[in-house]
């Protein structure tokens, strides 16, 4: 099956150390042996108005510090988690959420904890 006939599946990472990135990218490798066409990036170097155009997405992030969003992902995840955020930005979308830290910290992968009070979760 040729690149163009395969289904897009996107994959943004958050990631401070590289751990979460290494995820991402075995995530794509994954998925180009089941026949998709992967576009990984970072969450920041995404248009997140294109986000509800998405079919299939994946979002692989670890925690920094005490519990803070990597910096690659700060600006996508401060938009995630905006108040006005329609609630069916994602409702179109099938995807999945891969959260990586120790979970030896009190804030132990904080950052995918707080989706489940945001919006576009209860999707």
């Amino acid at each position: 099956m040729d690149e163009q006939n395969r289904s897009r599946l996107l994959i943004l990472y958050g990631s401070q150390t590289g751990n979460a990135q290494d995820v991402a990218e075995r995530v794509a490798r994954e998925a180009r042996l089941l026949l998709y066409a992967p576009s990984i990036m970072p969450m920041d170097a995404y248009p997140m108005q294109l986000l509800p155009e998405e079919r299939f997405a994946v979002f692989v992030t670890s925690t920094t510090g005490q519990g803070d969003p990597p910096d690659n992902m700060r600006k996508f995840w401060k938009l995630l988690l905006r108040k006005n955020l329609p609630p069916s930005i994602l409702s179109g979308v099938n995807y999945a959420v891969f959260g990586l830290g120790d979970s030896g910290y009190v804030k132990y992968n904080v950052s995918w904890q707080q989706v489940q009070t945001a919006s576009w979760h209860a999707c």
